[in-house]
């Protein structure tokens, strides 16, 4: 029997057995690994872990300009602007804030705090602020954040703005600095 190996049948099934499964679970292996960040980042988009929330549809604005005896300038203004949930799930807002270099946020109103807001459902605010600084508010728009609360803890949320100079009735702060003095 020069250079031939006989195998018997059952040894030969077992090894095409094994041959057909080494296949199938690179396969799984392959499909867990692609379906993993395909996952995380629909959970993510979701705002199920991490809530989300652009700008809504807003009011306008108003702004007045004061000079003090001191012949410092004082301009307030004040802003209406909605705040969207774009997410999937109910968030409870407890808080309203801003980010913003030349201002400082003297009043919120126009929705009663903590309030559940719905998923597409917009929260009403109106937003009145002190201008210091008109050159720092025209350098970089503010942003919103809002304090929010799930049953797991809570976590802060800056409003994604959909424009670069961010949402239109910014510009109400941006024309106070404009305004005469």
């Amino acid at each position: 029997m020069g250079g031939y190996l006989v195998i018997s049948d059952s040894i030969g099934d077992r090894l095409a057995a094994e041959a057909e499964r080494l296949p199938r679970a690179r396969a799984r292996l392959t499909l867990a690994v692609a379906l993993v960040p395909a996952l995380a980042a629909l959970v993510g988009a979701s705002g199920a872990v991490v809530p989300r929330f652009g700008y809504g549809d807003g009011g306008g604005g108003s702004s007045s300009v004061d000079t003090y005896e001191t012949g410092e300038t004082y301009v307030t203004t004040e802003v209406e602007q909605g705040v969207v949930n774009e997410g999937w799930t109910l968030v409870t807002v407890t808080g309203v804030g801003v980010r913003g270099e030349g201002l400082v946020l003297r009043e919120v109103s126009g929705a009663r705090l903590p309030r559940a807001v719905a998923p597409g459902e917009e929260l009403p605010l109106t937003l009145a602020f002190d201008v210091e600084d008109c050159g720092a508010v025209r350098a970089k728009p503010p942003e919103v954040v809002l304090e929010v609360s799930r049953w797991w803890g809570s976590s802060a949320v800056t409003v994604a703005a959909d424009e670069l100079d961010g949402p239109e009735n910014w510009v109400a702060v941006e024309s106070a600095c404009d305004s005469p003095t």
